[in-house]
């Protein structure tokens, strides 16, 4: 009877250990992630596809994603702030506590002196109302390239270190998807028309990134918009993975 004992305490224990080693197996399952993403033009594609969410449903390890925004084109870090507590406003609804993580991406010419205060602010309120902020580092615009790639790179790890949050690198996910001398069609591809904000391919790069960001899990194998062709599919995801791993890798570095 005793050995019988035994063996089923060690029988369960194995259950929670493979129960808790796929988090998205649980009960808890079904359950979705609420996403806030505060930003600005880089973002709409995200929220109007539903790119997240289409992610993260076909994802069959993990857990289902609702995305709320406050997104308002040429808005900054400091005018989301500056905007106070009304209601629709950044602030009130992060205050509103209903999100697990809040996203928080700044405009892509921005300067340390405006960023740094702006992020530690947002933070703080991320974290008093339960939550976890994500920092989203966008590309710049093409016309800036690489010089605005670099400093939005810059800002972004150099406070992700000190908050101690995740960072989405998506200016460096360009790069690494660009390569080495990159064409002018390559440089483009990621870009709408206007060369300033991203296309669909790059939207979907960003989406991977986040997905990567927030679960922790890697997006390749898992749904993209149809109108994106299936080699370059696996290229975005796989590089979205690849930042993805060498961000957390940098974020450890003193």
């Amino acid at each position: 009877m005793r050995i019988k004992s035994i063996y089923w305490a060690i029988a369960l224990l194995a259950g929670f250990v493979v129960t808790n080693s796929t988090w998205g197996d649980g009960p808890d399952k079904a359950q979705p992630i609420n996403v806030l993403l505060i930003g600005n033009s880089q973002c709409p594609t995200i929220v109007s596809n539903q790119l997240l969410e289409k992610l993260a449903a076909s994802d069959k390890g993990g857990r289902p994603i609702k995305v709320g925004g406050c997104v308002k084109g040429g808005a900054s870090l400091k005018s989301h702030w500056e905007a106070g507590t009304g209601e629709g406003s950044a602030r009130a609804m992060i205050a509103s506590g209903q999100w697990d993580f809040v996203v928080l991406q700044d405009i892509y010419f921005v300067q340390e002196s405006q960023f740094q205060p702006f992020a530690r602010q947002f933070q703080a309120l991320v974290k008093e109302h339960g939550a976890k902020a994500v920092l989203f580092g966008t590309a710049s615009i093409l016309s800036d390239y690489p010089q605005g790639f670099e400093r939005q790179h810059k800002l972004h790890i150099e406070m992700g270190k000190e908050l101690g949050v995740p960072v989405v690198d998506a200016s460096y996910a360009y790069i690494r998807y660009f390569g080495d001398k990159p064409s002018t069609e390559k440089l483009e591809s990621l870009f709408a028309k206007d060369r300033a904000h991203p296309g669909l391919w790059g939207s979907y790069l960003y989406s991977c990134m986040l997905y990567s960001a927030m679960m922790e899990r890697s997006p390749i194998g898992l749904a993209a918009p149809e109108a994106i062709p299936a080699d370059t599919v696996k290229t975005l995801q796989e590089t979205a993975w690849a930042q993805h791993q060498a961000t957390v890798a940098a974020l450890k570095t003193k």
